[in-house]
């Protein structure tokens, strides 16, 4: 008998998936690597495994009920946020690191941290009870702990088993050792120090907010109403002032490294090239990127390449030291990222297009070893090139997106592969062919997904011609069609530095749908990310705009299709996604009848400095680029039914764009329904709000489409 998946079943426990292994890291020697892995019976905890090389059977090493790592103290601020900024909504064990010698393990829980070692498996709690650290890493070799309480940055020795306090004046406004909430939430730069080699040095930030207003965020709670007072940078305000510093852990030296050519320029990047450190610097207006030198003894910088758009230059984390005078970097100067080798001569060029190169996983005197695509973005596959004769090699075979690590030396790697019908699949590889399956999700009798397999409805890939003659990719689930005509949702992003469409094992999310009657088609649109610039740049100066004109042409091909109903096409999305169908319908009511809207952007003028202004500018500079990309301009034209939801604890979207929209809404004699959901922040992780939100989703578009 088919059954068909139900919401309470898909978030409840024991999980359905328990999620292929995430934070993968391989041991300095080789021997083995471990990974955290969701709990068999809490969907929400973590615990560490571990996997030999050889190839046989991963064993869970630590579980995270092991560790006694209770505590009176009630996660910090800054524990929180940093949570948040990582988008990690699961406890337990939520980090570990392996010591460089290989000889200890770094393990995370409830803000403690605790070193077990790897030869009798002991763990020793390290930080002090009562207490929540952030940014707990081992120093290059091993020998010191550095973490960040309170603000201030500590080293401990696990030598002598003593802390040292390398600052001491952190407040409310001012903290060292962490990234401030531009550089995680939006640059995705998670660090915010940095041990040199041989661990005579470490550098690291001073955040001083103050320069950032004050602004009051309501967070109301099933119980309580909190006033926050957050210092929010808005777009064209101030941000928080980050300075760069090096200390001299033997002498207490502490040397500026000014960075800033302007003093709102970016600290993007920063990271150790053998005894310099190397800096990148972005524009305030993003349109250049530096990549400089520091002398850790003076602070000086020289400059090794600048880059430069006349929209904007992405980030990446593609810069990689091969030794004193050479290194690899990745830049889209020639309209797609591609790979660089820069030496004494200059820049040499390793890779061209077709394709793109999207991360680089290892570097050295020989080879590179990158991710990325040549003919189809919608795969991801594992590429060498040789750097002396420019040779490119496809390292991984089976169609579909694979997430590699690399050993050290390039002897092998770990491929973590899905396709649209492979739920998921972890193999040892060597680069010359070797592969060994050491765990793959077989919904075989005994999964738990067996029941719903049946009604199980796979996804088909596609492109379309978008309305400038570009090439629109995507992914479409199509339902059992028992009858004449079926709705559809169109579950949208649509922001960008995101890819939706790929060929991977889709959300089960979209299941809830499929397996009750509707289709539901995924496009990304131009702007979206894995893409070359000349798709990425046309949302330059105005959202809102090309993104709902590409989305469009999907509900055109949509309608085309004989087991669709023209008359019952609704959209979904969450963040720029529920931006995005609020947008859709509002500007073309006429194909759009239903929509939902999660954690809306409304107002471009209410989101943050370095996101928005990417696109955007400021709204001094570009004042009709914000107009036209808010909402407000087009709610009269909405005719369909609409649905907004949002968390009520939202720090990133903040509940003030909801609440602006209801009210526009309102003014103009819209009628909507809402859901809010108290205490909740953007990501609405919480196992009750996933289970209310999409039965309360489902339930709309029963009644609306």
């Amino acid at each position: 008998m088919t059954q068909r998946l139900s919401v309470e079943r898909l978030f409840g426990d024991p999980p359905l998936f328990r999620n292929l292994p995430t934070g993968m890291q391989i041991a300095p020697d080789g021997c083995y690597f471990a990974f955290l892995r969701t709990a068999e019976d809490d969907r929400e905890r973590l615990d560490l495994w571990r996997c030999e090389a050889s190839g046989s059977a991963p064993r869970c090493w630590v579980r995270a009920t092991q560790l006694n790592s209770s505590s009176d103290a009630e996660a910090s601020a800054a524990e929180k946020a940093e949570r948040e900024r990582r988008r990690q909504f699961s406890a337990g064990i939520t980090s570990f690191t392996l010591s460089p010698d290989g000889q200890r393990v770094l393990l995370c829980a409830d803000g403690a941290g605790f070193v077990m070692d790897t030869a009798d498996e002991n763990i020793t709690r390290i930080t002090p009870e009562g207490t929540r650290q952030t940014q707990l890493r081992f120093s290059p070799a091993g020998n010191h702990l550095s973490y960040v309480r309170e603000g201030n940055l500590y080293c401990y020795s696990l030598d002598t088993g003593t802390e040292r306090a390398l600052t001491t004046d952190a407040n409310q406004a001012v903290a060292y050792g962490v990234p401030d909430f531009i550089a995680a939430e939006e640059m995705h730069r998670f660090e915010g120090h940095w041990w040199s080699p041989d661990e005579s040095l470490l550098a690291y930030t001073r955040v001083d907010e103050s320069p950032v207003a004050i602004s009051q965020r309501f967070e109301i709670s099933a119980s309580s109403f909190d006033v926050i007072e957050q210092r929010y940078p808005y777009t064209g305000e101030a941000n928080a002032r980050v300075d760069l510093l090096i200390q001299d852990l033997r002498t207490g030296t502490v040397t500026p490294v000014t960075y800033a050519a302007r003093s709102d320029d970016y600290l993007a990047r920063v990271g150790w090239a053998n005894q310099k450190l190397a800096v990148q610097v972005q524009q305030r207006d993003q349109k250049q990127l530096t990549l400089s030198f520091a002398d850790p003894q003076t602070g000086s910088l020289e400059v090794k390449i600048a880059e430069s758009a006349k929209t904007w230059v992405d980030l990446h984390n593609n810069f990689r030291c091969i030794d004193d005078e050479r290194f690899i970097w990745t830049s889209e100067r020639d309209g797609s990222a591609q790979l660089y080798l820069y030496d004494s001569d200059g820049p040499r060029k390793l890779t061209s297009a077709p394709g793109r190169v999207s991360s680089v996983m290892y570097a050295d005197e020989q080879q590179v070893l990158y991710l990325g695509w040549l003919e189809d973005p919608t795969e991801q596959h594992l590429y060498r090139v040789e750097i002396t004769s420019g040779t490119r090699t496809q390292l991984t075979d089976a169609a579909g997106w694979h997430d590699v690590v690399v050993a050290p030396g390039a002897r092998w790697y770990v491929d973590r592969f899905s396709a649209l019908e492979m739920a998921g699949h972890i193999s040892v590889a060597t680069p010359t062919g070797d592969n060994v399956t050491v765990l793959e999700e077989t919904i075989d009798q005994d999964h738990g997904y067996f029941p719903y397999r049946s009604a199980h409805r796979a996804p088909i890939l596609g492109s379309l011609e978008g309305p400038d003659g570009s090439t629109l990719y995507y992914r479409l689930t199509k339902p059992d069609v028992t009858q004449s005509t079926h709705p559809v949702v169109v579950s949208v992003y649509g922001g960008p530095g995101v890819q939706r469409v790929r060929n991977e094992w889709p959300p089960l999310t979209l299941q809830l749908f499929a397996q009750r009657g509707y289709g539901v088609l995924e496009l990304d649109n131009r702007g979206s990310s894995n893409r070359e610039r000349a798709f990425q740049d046309p949302i330059y100066g105005q959202l809102g705009e090309v993104e709902v004109a590409d989305q469009v042409r999907g509900a055109e091909f949509l309608r085309g299709l004989d087991w669709v109903d023209p008359q019952r096409i609704g959209v979904f999305g969450h963040s720029y996604g529920g931006y995005m169908a609020v947008m859709c319908m509002a500007k073309a009511p006429h194909i759009f009848q239903a929509g939902v809207s999660v954690a809306p952007v409304s107002d471009w003028c209410l989101y943050d400095t370095h996101y928005t202004e990417r696109y955007l500018s400021t709204p001094t500079a570009n004042p009709e680029g914000y107009r036209s990309s808010a909402v407000f301009p087009y709610l009269e034209n909405l005719r369909g039914s609409l649905l907004l939801i949002h968390g009520m604890a939202d720090d990133n979207v903040l509940f003030t764009h909801s609440t602006k929209l209801y009210a526009a809404l309102q003014q103009a004699n819209q009628r909507f329904e809402m859901m809010t959901y108290p205490g909740s922040k953007h990501a609405l992780q919480e196992q009750s709000v996933s289970v209310h939100r999409f039965e309360l989703i489902l339930d709309f578009f029963e009644r609306n489409l």
